[in-house]
């Protein structure tokens, strides 16, 4: 009995083998066909098993360390990245695909700020944004291309706020999701703002800010979509 039981063992091994091979060969092809990178289909091959894979980076604004300042004067208040009046600070990251998560965005004066994607870094870099906007019109949320350091006259997407909308004051949780052509804003939870370009295909993240805003952000993280 023992015996048979080492052969059944023996079998489920073979089997559990086979069944890897396969996921490995989907993986390859997989990577062939789409240009992901080899970490990135292997979590998720991961989750399909139920694995979990950690986020492309955290940050909760103990210190500036991994930032770079192109203007203004953004400090570290309270455990907060805060700015008041214009500026731009941001991040590199060597990726295509993520989605940005800012657990607290508070402005309490001013025409509004902006988080870049997709960042080539330097002043004269290429990129996007997506602007929580309160000075635009009656007020919008937007999403922007830049190019050579400066941002395009007409947002490539643009949607009104509702009437009503509270803009200053309250702390909102902002999500962008950047996913190949297509960038969607969330704010609470809720999308506020799609747009599409393909211009641009991979870089960092920042944040910006212009004319008297006053603001604050904390609780940064991105990961993979």
């Amino acid at each position: 009995m023992k015996y048979a039981n080492r052969s059944d063992a023996g079998q489920s091994f073979t089997e559990l083998a086979i069944l890897l091979g396969l996921v490995a060969a989907v993986v390859v092809v997989g990577l062939t066909r789409t240009g992901e990178g080899t970490s990135d289909a292997l979590c998720r091959a991961s989750s399909a098993f139920g694995g979990k894979c950690g986020d492309l980076l955290r940050d909760d604004f103990s210190n500036l360390n991994n930032w770079t300042i192109q203007n203004g004067r953004w400090q570290i208040r309270d455990g907060r990245l805060c700015i008041d009046g214009p500026g731009r600070i941001y991040r590199p990251l060597d990726r295509n695909d993520y989605v940005i998560n800012v657990d607290l965005a508070r402005i309490t004066t001013g025409n509004g700020y902006g988080i870049f994607f997709r960042d080539s870094e330097g002043a004269q870099f290429n990129g996007y944004s997506f602007q929580y906007d309160p000075g635009y019109g009656q007020g919008a949320f937007l999403i922007r291309k830049w190019v050579n350091g400066s941002e395009l006259t007409t947002p490539i997407a643009r949607v009104n706020a509702p009437a009503g909308y509270n803009w200053y004051g309250a702390d909102r949780k902002v999500q962008v999701e950047v996913r190949g052509d297509t960038f969607t804003a969330y704010i609470d939870g809720q999308p506020v703002v799609q747009a599409r370009d393909s211009s641009f295909t991979s870089g960092g993240i920042g944040f910006r800010s212009w004319d008297n805003t006053s603001a604050c952000f904390d609780n940064l993280s991105v990961r993979r979509p």
